[in-house]
């Protein structure tokens, strides 16, 4: 199983450590904080208050065994994150997920050989700017410069139309990826639960119901176009 490691157990740094358990990895969560690593100690593997920039303490929390590590410092912490990010580098940890606040700062992990430099605020702006445009977009993540991989909630127009009807690729120049529904399912006491089903193999014959979310890949002016349809 690999190992992950985050640094910095903020909001952004507690929230990645605690998805990564969920879905069972095993992940030590390191902050200099002793609070912080109190309030996490019982949602990951291991939680552990130390300092990012002492080389033996980060080697005996067992970073150097890390696959990834998920450096989530906050904006005004650059010289730790740089003096971290070499640490990392030199116990040979394979890939290194950094936060940024500005693009100076993302150019200087990106010097240092960062693999990827996330920008947490910018991006959560962009996702709230594209809800108030397209409040039918659900999701959006980018994957190449001007496409992206979207959840979008099926425009009222298609409910009863099957995927083969839409001719998605025709008209939108999307791919259909899955579709996510919810029904109503009556427990043996009579409790009524709602339940999501995935669909991650849908075919020309799928049919689209009403509340029906649909995963498509393609361009952003197709996928909002077709939200807006």
């Amino acid at each position: 199983m690999s190992i992950y490691a985050v640094i910095g157990l903020g909001r952004l740094g507690a929230a990645v450590a605690t998805y990564l358990t969920e879905h069972g990895a095993e992940v030590i969560g390191i902050d200099f904080d002793p609070g912080r690593v109190d309030a996490l100690k019982d949602q990951v593997t291991h939680a552990v208050c130390l300092d990012a920039t002492d080389e033996k303490a980060l080697r005996a929390a067992g970073v150097a065994e890390c696959s990834v590590v998920v450096l989530a410092l906050g904006e005004e912490r650059l010289e730790q994150a740089v003096l971290a990010t070499m640490l990392l580098r030199d116990l040979g940890v394979g890939r290194i997920i950094a936060r940024a606040a500005t693009d100076v700062q993302a150019k200087v992990l990106d010097r240092l050989g960062v693999s990827r430099v996330i920008f947490p605020e910018r991006q959560i702006g962009v996702q709230v700017a594209r809800q108030i445009l397209s409040p039918s977009v659900r999701e959006m993540m980018p994957i190449a410069a001007g496409t992206s991989l979207a959840e979008v909630g099926v425009p009222v127009a298609f409910v009863g139309k099957t995927l083969g009807a839409l001719q998605l690729r025709r008209d939108f120049r999307l791919n259909a990826v899955a579709v996510r529904r919810r029904r109503e399912v009556v427990q043996d006491d009579g409790h009524v639960e709602a339940v999501e089903e995935v669909d991650n193999l849908p075919g020309p014959d799928t049919k689209l119901l009403a509340g029906d979310v649909l995963l498509v890949v393609g361009a952003d002016e197709s996928i909002r176009a077709f939200a807006a349809a």
